[in-house]
């Protein structure tokens, strides 16, 4: 049987392997720069990918709950570091998250994929369409950790 969520199972498993490469080289300073007041640094980014993955996961019928609280909400201010967790505590529960993800995904049947949810978009109305949201979200903000680490002299993720 294939699954209509495997590709987007495949997206994020993508998208884990760059937001690894992200933290390769970033000194513990840098994680912490900010292009512009405007804009986030690279450890909040992935701390909020990862709870964003968190999120969908307990939105496709399996809770998971990173003890962050609302750390790395959409649209919250950053704050002081003392106030988040550490780069290996964010990672160590990314590779806790994203198997359960994946597999969850993988396993959706389409009557699951179907079922009403709501997102930050007015045009989510399932869970498939929440699910492919969230991958684009996902992939737009691997884009930025790339402009930062390019902007801090390092490589970028891709080519």
């Amino acid at each position: 049987m294939n699954n209509p969520a495997a590709p987007l199972a495949m997206m994020f498993k993508i998208n884990e392997n760059l937001i690894s490469r992200a933290l390769e080289g970033v000194s513990d300073e840098q994680l912490w720069t900010r292009p512009s007041q405007h804009n986030n640094p690279i450890l909040w980014l992935i701390g909020h990918l990862v709870r964003t993955r968190a999120r969908l996961l307990s939105a496709i019928g399996e809770p998971f709950d990173t003890g962050w609280g609302d750390a790395f909400a959409r649209g919250s201010t950053v704050e002081e570091r003392a106030n988040y967790p550490t780069r290996d505590q964010i990672a160590r529960m990314m590779v806790e998250v994203s198997p359960r993800l994946y597999t969850r995904l993988e396993s959706l049947t389409d009557a699951e994929l179907e079922r009403p949810a709501s997102g930050p978009v007015p045009s989510i109305k399932t869970v498939a369409d929440l699910a492919t949201f969230l991958t684009m979200h996902e992939s737009y903000h691997v884009g930025q950790l790339s402009y930062i680490r390019k902007g801090l002299g390092l490589p970028g993720l891709v080519g």
